[in-house]
């Protein structure tokens, strides 16, 4: 999300439901989980099916502390229904309805279809054709049956109605599903988190995901929808992503969302955050005063301690290669990572890794934690270093069990081991995870699970 947009989101309020891939495809989208991780996903958001959870992607937010209040009228308003890009810049598509098929242009009906029987929607010039007749306006796509689906015939079923339309300011059609936003949360947390999880999991879930949906509502105004089906948004499979016990969670939070100061948060949220998660001005450069850095109970989960080992010479190379070579290394100057929260310049709250420098025999370069992220294909800036192969330390053990300069012995492997899988802003799915399973027996948990990781919040319910 760009910077200008979480200006808006903070100053006039557009966006939430529900926390690191593809993004909207002419082709047909295979639905990716907000996984950043292997199965249980993180959820976490690396979530497993047993899922994995997903990372958001990191994004620049700005708070603007003197807010125009959000109205419960609007709040309301903005929940009634969403529209979800979930096709663009296509040149044809063709659905079903088990139940039969209306198509609508504006509120008349136009044409009935069989049950089962394809409906072929084409873009011809700038206008559509329904089975070959023409419509100068865009239209709608409905079961004949209340409650019914509609089919695209190359992928997923979807509640709500389907609409066709010319893709603005491009070439193709662009399909949008219009569904209420309780209906549109069925078939989103599952894909966020996996529904075997524990119910109170679940439940915090349901509400970050509501939260994420409204608090970005109209993002992609200008394409013809409101939120795309895939991690620019939050991942969306329709019917498809459905299953009993997310049914049960979206409904036991009916309406309930996660606001500060009166207005819905950008409830972002990582796989684990191993540890720690972290201040958002450490990740984004802005300050948001619910995205704090507090413990984070993950250390039980899958991908929580993780490692990657290296030798000086790999190093070197891919170093040079993304354009920060230094000729030989020989050492690494970066403060050890310790017992959190950490309070060095060149380290988060967290410990994740705000910048260190790379010394060698051509030089010396400065390396973000980010871009060092990236350069490895680590799974998040939370790492240090050791030489040799071994167990990794603990970085809450204690002491530091080594000098700020890392230094690098020729011959020797280096080993970056750390913690966590994704930014680490907002709620770690994998401790979420935790925490409910530790409290299995306390009700309604998950208002605890929330407001821990966003501080300051509340949970209101808006209907």
């Amino acid at each position: 999300m760009n910077k200008k947009s979480w200006l808006r989101i903070v100053t006039i309020t557009s966006l939430c439901a529900l926390l690191t891939t593809s993004a909207l495809a002419s082709s047909p989208k295979a639905k990716k989980t907000v996984h950043r991780h292997p199965p249980v996903r993180y959820a976490q958001k690396a979530t497993a099916h047993t899922a994995k959870p997903a990372a958001s992607t990191h994004k620049k937010p700005v708070y603007t502390p003197k807010q125009a209040a959000y109205t419960h009228r609007q709040a309301v308003q903005d929940s009634a229904t969403l529209r979800i890009g979930i096709r663009e810049g296509r040149g044809r598509v063709a659905v079903t309805g088990p139940q039969g098929l209306g198509v609508y242009r504006g509120d008349m009906l136009w044409k009935k279809a069989a049950a089962n029987v394809p409906v072929t929607i084409a873009l011809s010039g700038t206008n559509l054709t329904v089975n070959g007749d023409i419509s100068t306006v865009p239209v709608q796509v409905r079961s004949l049956v209340q409650g019914g689906a509609v089919e695209i015939t190359d992928g997923y079923a979807y509640r709500g109605a389907l609409e066709m339309m010319k893709s603005p300011g491009r070439w193709g059609l662009t399909v949008v599903n219009v569904v209420p936003v309780e209906q549109y949360l069925y078939g989103v947390v599952g894909k966020e988190m996996s529904p075997s999880w524990s119910e109170e999991a679940l439940k915090a879930q349901a509400v970050a995901a509501r939260t994420y949906a409204i608090a970005h509502k109209n993002r992609f105004s200008q394409r013809g929808f409101d939120l795309t089906d895939d991690t620019s948004s939050q991942v969306y499979a329709g019917i498809n992503g459905e299953s009993p016990s997310i049914i049960k969670a979206v409904n036991d939070t009916k309406g309930e969302i996660l606001t500060y100061q009166g207005k819905p948060i950008d409830a972002f949220f990582c796989s684990t955050a191993g540890g720690w998660t972290e201040d958002s001005e450490n990740v984004w450069g802005s300050y948001v005063p619910y995205l704090r850095g507090v413990r984070d109970a993950s250390d039980a989960m899958p991908g929580y301690r993780w490692s990657v080992t290296t030798t000086p010479e790999q190093m070197a190379a891919k170093l040079s290669a993304a354009g920060k070579g230094v000729g030989r290394i020989k050492s690494i100057e970066l403060s050890p990572l310790m017992k959190r929260p950490m309070s060095m310049t060149d380290r988060g709250v967290s410990g994740r890794v705000q910048e260190m420098i790379v010394k060698g025999t051509n030089g010396n370069v400065t390396v973000k934690g980010s871009a060092f992220q990236s350069i490895f294909g680590l799974r998040s800036t939370l790492f240090d270093f050791y030489s040799g192969r071994g167990t990794a330390p603990d970085p809450d053990a204690g002491a530091a069990v080594r000098k700020s300069d890392f230094i690098i012995k020729a011959g020797q492997p280096v080993t970056i081991y750390g913690f966590g899988w994704g930014h680490g802003l907002g709620m770690s799915q994998y401790g979420a995870y935790q925490m409910a399973k530790e409290h299995a027996n306390e009700k309604n948990y998950y208002r605890h699970i929330l407001t821990h990781y966003y501080t300051g919040t509340k949970i209101e319910k808006l209907y």
